[in-house]
């Protein structure tokens, strides 16, 4: 069973979920309704970890960053939009991304963490020196990729997922 609402949202932060959405290709509903579903599911077990409930009694997931155990195809669509939103975000930082990125963890899952560290600054940032932080590390992980080089390896164009990732 399902249940369906209605919420108000500031112009903004509409036009944001509007880009989120066009850039995952999914509808502006199906975009929020997931986000809703993982900011609860992050509520619940942090309220939890509160309790003085034992481990094994807690549900097993994991950051939000790193795909969920045994897959979501939900997951990758929104993150896979979400990296391309961060590309088109910071070409510079970026700019050395080679094709296929996403069969290399190491890559994938610090992409995901800057992707989710840029959302919650958005959201909810409130001190500079996270933003300072947050730029450090990208232009960091930008210079590793430079370092990296990849010979004849072409740069990503952001476009649609490749069928490997759904």
């Amino acid at each position: 069973m399902s249940s369906r609402i209605k919420i108000t949202l500031s112009d903004e932060v509409a036009a944001r979920l509007d880009d989120l959405a066009a850039a995952s290709g999914e509808p502006v509903a199906r975009v929020a309704g997931q986000m809703v579903r993982d900011s609860l599911e992050q509520l619940t077990v942090a309220a939890r970890g509160r309790r003085s409930t034992p481990v094994d009694e807690l549900s097993v997931t994991r950051p939000p960053w790193l795909e969920p155990y045994g897959g979501d195809r939900d997951w990758r669509q929104l993150t896979w939009g979400a990296i391309i939103a961060l590309h088109a975000r910071y070409p510079g930082e970026l700019e050395e991304l080679k094709e296929g990125w996403w069969n290399d963890d190491a890559q994938v899952e610090t992409l995901c963490a800057f992707a989710h560290w840029r959302q919650t600054l958005d959201d909810a940032g409130r001190d500079p020196r996270e933003e300072l932080d947050f730029h450090f590390c990208l232009i960091a992980f930008g210079e590793r990729l430079k370092q990296a080089g990849g010979g004849v390896a072409k740069q990503w164009k952001p476009g649609v997922a490749p069928d490997e990732w759904h």
